[in-house]
């Protein structure tokens, strides 16, 4: 079976997300906004869920035990820009979060969530993936290929005023 379709692994498989699994990638990020220390507010995670279901750009990869029991989620937007003169157009994909629960670390789940958005990134005309890293997780995306962006990327968050 192909990585974009899903992947086989001892103890885990990684496949692309269902609506079926909302709830699942929904509690998934609640254990990750735990770990970072964020108190979760009640109803959150039908509120999650539902936004989720929503949001039609968003692919999302969920990898669960034998049993189905979810144990990391990745996900993020593919990005089209347009062609111009002077350049082919070209896709680029941001990952929002690449997560694995405490317990599960350390058995190549974060690998395989990564093996199977670059998979299918490749056969979908993605030219770059993009993602925020936290210092923990450096290394695993070091051994995956990516590095610093340019220093041309700039950003301006939104809602804010400028000084």
């Amino acid at each position: 079976m192909g990585h974009a379709e899903g992947m086989d692994t001892e103890g885990f498989r990684v496949r692309e997300a269902r609506p079926a699994d909302a709830f699942s990638i929904g509690a998934l990020h609640i254990q990750d906004e735990r770990e970072l220390g964020h108190t979760v507010p009640a109803g959150f995670l039908d509120e999650f869920a539902e936004a989720w279901l929503r949001d039609a750009a968003r692919r999302t990869w969920l990898a669960e035990d034998e049993r189905g029991r979810p144990l990391g989620v990745l996900h993020g937007t593919r990005v089209q820009r347009l062609p111009s003169a002077h350049r082919p157009a070209d896709a680029w994909f941001h990952v929002r979060l690449l997560f694995v629960s405490v317990d599960a670390r350390g058995h190549g789940i974060g690998e395989g969530l990564l093996q199977c958005l670059v998979d299918w990134a490749e056969g979908d005309g993605v030219s770059r993936v993009q993602l925020n890293a936290v210092p923990d997780a450096r290394t695993l995306y070091e051994r995956f290929g990516f590095g610093p962006p340019s220093e041309r990327l700039m950003e301006r968050h939104l809602g804010r005023r400028r000084r």
